[in-house]
């Protein structure tokens, strides 16, 4: 702008000298109602300086438009950084752009776990690829909600690497199965009794030397089917027919299948008539005909 305006006077006192060189005159112009003389070179230089003033406005605006769109590019990329970050790790705060409006609706397609991650310095990328490949991260500094896909990919992570703390976390998630297989393998019994943890068939199955495996059955919640999956792998290890059947009795359907193994008859037909356990009944009508046939063999082909 300071070479603009040199120049511009140069050229202004250039071009009014060379007037009154060729014509000493003078011209009125009337201004606001007032009539003022001038040589012609002076009023020639006036114009000119007018014309001087409108461009320094004009280059003035420009330049600040220029700025202010330097600026809002400039913001615009930073807010496309995020914007991407926070599509990718599922938040749903975005910033507006205001230059670089085309590339929203590409922003709007992204979803996170659709991507394959690599090594990055960008620290996000970098967590996010370590997580894919089933390795564990602090996802605190993200403040993600405990719902986000990339909280329970973590959550994922840390049970499958045997993490009873991150199991104990995810009880009430989508990843509660694979919790319940944790904490039945490496759980104490009395811990998961004292905090309700679910009992599955495999929390039973894993602990059938525990002093309150009685309790463990009692309180789960299991199909009938699993029920006599366990009693069939306690009834080959126990000799003690009184044993496995106190351990069932809060439970018919297994009790009276141990009852018909033991050959109990007479009490597993009454119990079947007063429960109106009909596989049991059909089963017993079965073998007072006088057809031979294994209970495991009669059960896996009814159940």
């Amino acid at each position: 702008m300071k070479k603009y305006t040199i120049i511009s006077f140069i050229i202004i006192g250039f071009i009014g000298l060379f007037t009154y060189i060729n014509t000493n005159e003078s011209s009125t112009f009337n201004v606001l109602g007032i009539d003022i003389t001038m040589p012609n070179a002076i009023w020639v230089m006036v114009f000119l300086f007018i014309f001087y003033l409108i461009s320094i406005i004009y280059f003035t605006i420009e330049k600040i438009k220029n700025f202010a769109f330097s600026r809002n590019i400039k913001k615009d990329k930073t807010n496309l950084f995020n914007n991407i970050k926070n599509k990718i790790l599922y938040k749903n705060k975005l910033y507006p752009i205001k230059e670089l409006t085309n590339l929203e609706d590409i922003i709007e397609m992204i979803e996170g776990d659709k991507f394959i991650f690599k090594e990055s310095e960008i620290d996000f990328i970098n967590d996010l690829a370590k997580l894919q490949k089933g390795e564990s991260v602090d996802l605190k500094k993200y403040k993600l909600d405990k719902n986000n896909p990339w909280v329970l990919k973590n959550l994922e992570n840390k049970i499958a690497n045997g993490d009873i703390k991150a199991a104990k976390e995810a009880l009430n998630t989508p990843l509660k199965d694979k919790a319940i297989q944790l904490l039945s393998k490496e759980a104490s019994v009395e811990e998961i009794l004292s905090n309700n943890y679910p009992i599955s068939k495999e929390t039973i199955l894993n602990n059938l030397n525990s002093p309150k495996l009685k309790d463990l059955i009692d309180k789960s919640n299991l199909s009938n089917e699993e029920y006599i999956e366990i009693a069939q792998t306690l009834y080959k290890q126990t000799d003690i027919p009184e044993k496995l059947l106190e351990l069932f009795k809060n439970k018919i359907v297994p009790y009276t299948y141990l009852l018909i193994e033991y050959e109990m008859i007479d009490k597993a037909k009454e119990i079947a008539k007063e429960n109106n356990l009909k596989i049991f009944e059909y089963y017993l009508l079965l073998r007072e005909k006088g057809v031979k046939i294994d209970i495991k063999e009669y059960l896996n082909a009814k159940i």
